[in-house]
């Protein structure tokens, strides 16, 4: 298992390749060798490179195979002739180990990068790649099977975590729609699940007819007390109702709003947080890209899957989710499967 990951990297300066000449000593001072020739600006191919290499932040790397799958070699050639200040050091060989030795290694712990002695421990360091050129932003409409084959493609440990588990499914939207799946979202907090289905039963009981804000409105707050709702419950829901009517929360249609506008105007209701809000957008409004990275199921099978303990903070969580965009709500879903797996007895050795 993987050592524990750093919340968050440390900030320094970044440095490029040192000067590989040596300084002479004494009176006589000899020539330096010539400095490295620039990568000629017109290789696009190699600009690719030392874009990518560029775009990898402190406590990340990549290995050369990342860099340019068909020719990790040249891009080897490319960060040993380059004269720009590139963070070299932050790609490695395949198997984790460095190329420049100690210098290197030296540099990758000052930036806290996850390490197996003197190796990068890779599942927990790997920078994901970034979506290909022409990758669908995420759509709403996408069928649940093209998103389950979109994130087993874009990695091999996710496919073989799908095989394991096999297709996931929507679950049933809410009956009283999506405002009675926020009423039950309250309700649910911090309960039991069959005392909150009793408290729920009796506040749904108290509505004859569709559960609307308007009708849940008139309903008295000694008889949502009655029926088992705490003041802070009941607070928070009163809030709900009065924010859906003067339309800071949007119900229908919420084609209009994009995810992070939808949990902003819910998060602004007493008793909602960002959790609630996302598994709102997950199961009752199905959105494809949501990565609640502060799930800690989520966390877990992570972890459990790509063999990193204790689990990826939060702060680490969100770049490692970005090589399955745009369908992240189906990788947060497996991971809860690979949760399930492990509690099951299964093997969750897929790497």
């Amino acid at each position: 298992m993987a050592a524990g990951l750093p919340e968050d990297a440390r900030r320094g300066a970044a440095g490029g390749p040192e000067p590989r000449a040596r300084r002479a000593r004494g009176r006589g001072l000899s020539a330096p060798p010539p400095a490295p020739a620039p990568t000629p600006p017109g290789d696009a191919r190699a600009e690719r490179i030392l874009a990518a290499v560029r775009a990898i932040p402190r406590g990340f790397v990549r290995t050369y195979a990342d860099l340019d799958p068909a020719a990790p070699r040249l891009a080897g050639r490319v960060l040993a002739t380059t004269a720009e200040e590139v963070p070299w050091h932050r790609v490695v060989r395949a198997d984790g180990t460095v190329p420049k030795g100690e210098r290197q290694l030296e540099r990758l712990r000052r930036e806290r990068v996850p390490m197996r002695g003197t190796r990068v421990d890779l599942a927990a360091a790997r920078y994901p790649a970034p979506p290909p050129d022409g990758a669908p932003a995420g759509r709403r409409g996408a069928a649940l099977e093209e998103a389950i084959a979109a994130v087993a493609a874009a990695d091999p440990v996710m496919a073989a975590l799908v095989r394991a588990a096999g297709p996931v499914e929507h679950r049933p939207r809410n009956p009283d729609g999506h405002f009675g799946a926020l009423v039950r979202s309250i309700v649910f907090q911090q309960l039991a699940g069959r005392a909150a289905n009793a408290i729920h039963g009796r506040v749904r009981a108290l509505v004859d007819g569709p559960l609307t804000p308007a009708a849940l409105a008139a309903v008295p707050d000694d008889a949502l007390r009655a029926a088992g709702l705490s003041a802070g419950k009941l607070a928070s829901i009163r809030d709900l109702t009065a924010k859906v009517l003067d339309g800071t929360v949007v119900l229908e249609p919420n084609e209009g709003l994009d995810d992070e506008e939808v949990i902003a105007r819910l998060v602004a209701v007493r008793g909602i947080g960002r959790w609630t809000a996302e598994m709102y957008l997950m199961f009752e409004l199905r959105r494809l890209d949501v990565w609640p990275v502060d799930d800690l199921g989520v966390r877990q099978g992570y972890g459990i899957v790509w063999g990193i303990d204790p689990p990826p903070p939060a702060a680490r969580m969100g770049r490692l989710g970005d090589r399955f965009r745009p369908y992240r709500s189906v990788a947060a879903r497996y991971c809860w499967e690979a949760v399930a797996l492990a509690r099951a007895g299964a093997d969750t050795s897929l790497r």
